[in-house]
């Protein structure tokens, strides 16, 4: 009998987030060291751009790949992605990181268009084959595929003067805020609940043939993101910023309400849980930040991707990682690592967004900011990381469909 292991990257294929979570890792602690290095002079071009690249292409869409291109086959009970699929992503991401590294901007996101359209034809190869039907929250993570897509389409095209300035700024809007959030609300509608322990308050679709349940959750979900990503034409082309920041507040609190149960109480002493809500909170909080200080737009931005993005990023991966290598049992535990990482990375978002209050100090602000983030990535690397080369039979039963969940109950 062979009790040989396999080897890591014999699991990467079915399994992508094996080699997507620590090569995002990797991007995600470039991206952030670039403010460092700038600040000591290292580094002597302002890594502005580089930065916002590095961390949407590279740290958050690392991950997304990761998930979806382990959850999505399961959850359809469809076929997994093959070697050369997954293989060929991984090229293409490392690329699109390297472009931006060596400041060719242009050629880094016309790539990035080419790795999500190739990454959409997998999934949707996948949809057509499926028993089941994803989940009705879902509709969020397609509209926020597509806002990452349309987004960087429009940016490059607004780039060489095809289109308006306005729809240049829509463009930028679309890829660096609602490919991330409307991702994040998608996947969490799903995850979530299950992170707090209650039932699926989500009705899901075992046959291919929608219910009237799942109808209605899916076309409350798709109006709400219209609605969403219509906020950022408000503020692109009529520089409506308050008002869109109500438009995008309400939705998203309506979300949350409705798909997304935050408001429910983790059992105490969970610690994937309360990660959970305190990301989410950093979330409506940036979303409502220019109300309260319109000057101030960067720091609520940075209240949602460092509060809210980059702790849901590390949380939902935490509990991937966990549940794909037989180590379940922790989902119980305390985690002490996951929640220093959280600590540090709501302490990383309030030293962030409040140098920007503070301009004689703000480089100092951002180093300390940077520095503490990297460090949290840093302890989730060491001491979570290391789980995606361990295999597991069983995976983990949240990103299972709902037919194998009942059929091993």
């Amino acid at each position: 009998m062979n009790n040989r292991r396999p080897s890591w990257l014999s699991l990467c294929p079915a399994e992508p987030f094996r080699i997507f979570f620590p090569l995002g890792t990797l991007l995600g602690v470039s991206g952030v060291s670039l403010w460092p290095l700038f600040f000591t002079g290292m580094h002597k071009f302002y890594p502005g751009f580089m930065h916002a690249r590095l961390m949407i292409h590279g740290f958050l869409a690392a991950f997304v790949i990761g998930f979806l291109g382990t959850a999505m086959p399961r959850l359809l009970s469809a076929p997994a992605l093959r070697a050369r699929e997954v293989w060929t992503l991984v090229v293409l991401h490392m690329t699109v990181a390297g472009l931006h590294i060596a400041h060719k901007d242009f050629a880094g996101d016309a790539l990035f268009v080419v790795e999500l359209v190739i990454f959409a034809a997998l999934l949707i190869s996948r949809v057509r084959r499926r028993a089941e039907l994803p989940p009705p929250g879902f509709v969020f993570v397609g509209l926020g595929y597509l806002s990452g897509l349309i987004g960087t389409s429009l940016w490059l095209a607004g780039t060489q003067g095809w289109v308006s300035g306005s729809a240049m700024l829509l463009g930028g809007l679309w890829l660096n805020q609602g490919f991330s959030l409307l991702l994040i609300l998608g996947v969490g509608s799903f995850l979530i609940p299950r992170f707090l322990g209650l039932p699926d308050l989500v009705p899901m679709a075992e046959e291919r043939v929608a219910s009237p349940a799942w109808r209605k959750r899916a076309t409350f979900s798709l109006v709400l993101g219209v609605v969403f990503l219509g906020s950022y034409w408000l503020e692109a082309a009529y520089a409506e910023i308050k008002s869109a920041a109500i438009l995008r507040g309400c939705v998203a609190l309506a979300y949350v309400l409705v798909m997304v149960p935050i408001h429910r109480t983790p059992k105490p002493g969970k610690t994937v849980p309360l990660a959970v809500n305190l990301a989410m909170l950093a979330l409506l909080v940036g979303l409502i930040f220019p109300l309260f200080w319109p000057g101030q737009r960067v720091a609520g931005l940075h209240v949602i991707f460092i509060g809210g993005f980059s702790l849901v990023t590390f949380t939902v991966a935490t509990r991937v990682v966990l549940g794909h290598s037989g180590n379940e049992a922790m989902f119980d535990t305390r985690l002490p690592s996951l929640r220093i990482v959280a600590f540090l990375i709501i302490a990383s978002t309030v030293m962030r967004a409040w140098a920007d209050f503070l301009a004689e100090t703000r480089p100092t602000g951002m180093n300390w900011a940077a520095y503490v983030w990297m460090i949290a990535a840093t302890i989730w690397a060491v001491f979570i990381l290391p789980k995606v080369r361990i295999a597991d039979e069983g995976g983990d039963a949240s990103c299972k469909s709902a037919r194998i969940r009942k059929g091993t109950q």
